[in-house]
């Protein structure tokens, strides 16, 4: 029975606490902060101990054999966590970030884990610089890839097989590993598969999804060696595919799937479609993140999105998030919107180069009948392009890579700096503003002519709006007050809450 501590005069109530309650509470902080709190009082000292979870974060970085200022080593540190729990402590989570761990010392930790009854396995393993690089042919470095870097293939650490037939195991996520299975996996209370960055030369990632029948909820996020894949777990909930840029086909046979989740290309203009999905009718929630620009592109390269868009009937949520510039090709969506009647949140992210891109938001919102709240995520110019070296160049890097669109006019920058209105935007009704929507969030507020352009347009359409909430980019909090009573003077219901932070 775990010993009651008394409480008397000058005590305090967190201290009265049982063990178990406190073991529960330190069980969400990381495993160095729990340990500190036995430097509290004699009542502390060793109820860290009884904590079931180990997290741990290597801060080494570079040569894992240069000089560090730590005081402990951190392979020490992790074996020391790993005894402390004894017998009557199972470890249910270890969560890991380290960097180059010891082959020897790592298989040890990752077989006494598995063996204790783990719960939760997160494990991230860190090596050099290109380790921290994304995987996506559209980023701003001359050197973007959806490949891993040749120097790098088949250099991370090798799973352990024993990981893959853990009867305990309830969620799992890698980082930067090379996918090794057994002959046969078994995971059958597995929920929750997350595999970021996974090299796998020798196609078993397809083999790992179906030894998972439980599976709820799977990411795969850089990972290059996907191609086709299905998952035939039937409780499947939430799928999230991130710059899987080499993928051709996903199925999803559970009819239980609510919410899905794509970060990559265009989806491919094929008769086959991309996603092939059992129910659509049952997907709530839908993130669709463009990673190319659209502004080469026809109608007929946006129509599998919005395909995709539309045959999800009873969609509650819709993220989209478009370059060269928030709510591009708005055109091609309007109509896809006006038959999601379900449809009450909505999220935008891009950039606002040009008073078009506020217009073409507006003109979504025209479309959303029933829209309750609209959330926004402004982003600054993008940068312009590594340029490759002429000896590296090739007939497609001649070619134009504007952000703007043509019919704007723009400055140097592609950024246009004028806060005033257009006729065109001013005259725009929207109906979700005056009858429905209540709230509004803005993120990463700065303050800039176009944002401010939008903010009015909302504020002095919304009649029904109960919150404006914006959080403030750090350069734009030191003129917090001026920037809320700017924004609560273009309000047109008096009663809506404008919130800053």
């Amino acid at each position: 029975m775990a010993p009651s501590h008394k409480k008397g005069r000058g005590g305090d109530r967190l201290s009265a606490l049982p063990d178990k309650a406190l073991e529960r509470v330190l069980s969400y902080l990381a495993s160095g902060e729990a340990v500190r709190t036995s430097t509290l009082s004699r009542r502390w000292r060793r109820i860290h101990e009884g904590v079931p979870v180990i997290d741990l974060v290597d801060p080494k970085t570079g040569d894992r054999c240069g000089i560090s200022n730590q005081k402990v080593c951190f392979d020490h540190t992790v074996t020391s966590a790993i005894i402390s729990k004894g017998a009557e402590t199972p470890i249910r989570t270890f969560r890991l970030n380290a960097f180059h761990p010891p082959y020897n010392l790592f298989d040890q930790w990752i077989a006494i884990v598995t063996t204790s009854g783990v719960k939760d396995l997160d494990v991230k393993l860190r090596y050099n610089e290109s380790s921290k690089h994304t995987l996506c042919p559209y980023g701003l470095s001359r050197a973007a890839s959806a490949d891993f870097p040749k120097s790098d293939r088949n250099r991370y650490t090798r799973t352990h097989r024993h990981i893959f037939g853990c009867p305990t195991l309830r969620r799992l996520q890698l980082t930067n590993w090379t996918l090794d299975l057994p002959a046969t996996v078994d995971m059958t209370l597995l929920d929750t598969l997350c595999l970021a960055r996974i090299m796998d030369p020798n196609g078993e990632m397809q083999q790992l999804i179906s030894g998972c029948p439980s599976l709820a909820h799977l990411t795969l996020e850089e990972c290059p060696s996907i191609q086709d894949i299905a998952v035939t777990s039937p409780r499947l909930r939430s799928f999230t595919m991130i710059c899987c840029h080499n993928a051709s086909r996903v199925e999803l046979h559970s009819t239980c799937v609510q919410s899905l989740h794509y970060k990559g290309s265009l989806l491919p203009p094929r008769p086959s479609p991309f996603f092939v999905v059992s129910n659509h009718a049952g997907i709530k929630a839908l993130r669709i993140e463009v990673c190319e620009k659209l502004s080469s592109k026809v109608p007929e390269d946006i129509a599998p999105v919005t395909r995709l868009i539309s045959q999800c009937k009873k969609l509650a949520y819709l993220h989209l998030s478009l370059r060269p510039s928030m709510a591009y090709y708005s055109s091609s969506f309007t109509s896809v919107l006006r038959g999601l009647d379900s449809l009450t949140h909505l999220s935008l992210q891009g950039c606002l180069p040009t008073d078009h891109a506020v217009r073409s938001v507006a003109a979504l919102l025209v479309n959303t009948k029933y829209l309750e709240e609209l959330s926004l995520f402004p982003l600054g110019p993008e940068p312009p392009k590594e340029k490759k070296r002429s000896w590296e160049m090739n007939d497609e890097d001649t070619e134009s890579d504007s952000d703007t669109e043509p019919q704007d006019s723009t400055v140097a920058d592609g950024v246009e700096y004028t806060s005033r209105m257009p006729e065109s935007l001013w005259r725009t009704y929207v109906g979700c503003l005056e009858y429905n929507l209540k709230r509004i969030n803005i993120a990463n507020y700065q303050g800039r002519p176009l944002e401010k352009m939008l903010a009015r347009f909302l504020l002095s359409r919304a009649a029904a709006l109960e919150e404006f909430s914006v959080t403030l980019a750090a350069g734009l909090y030191p003129r917090k007050k001026e920037t809320t009573k700017e924004l609560t003077s273009w309000r047109w219901n008096r009663h809506t809450r404008v919130d800053c932070n």
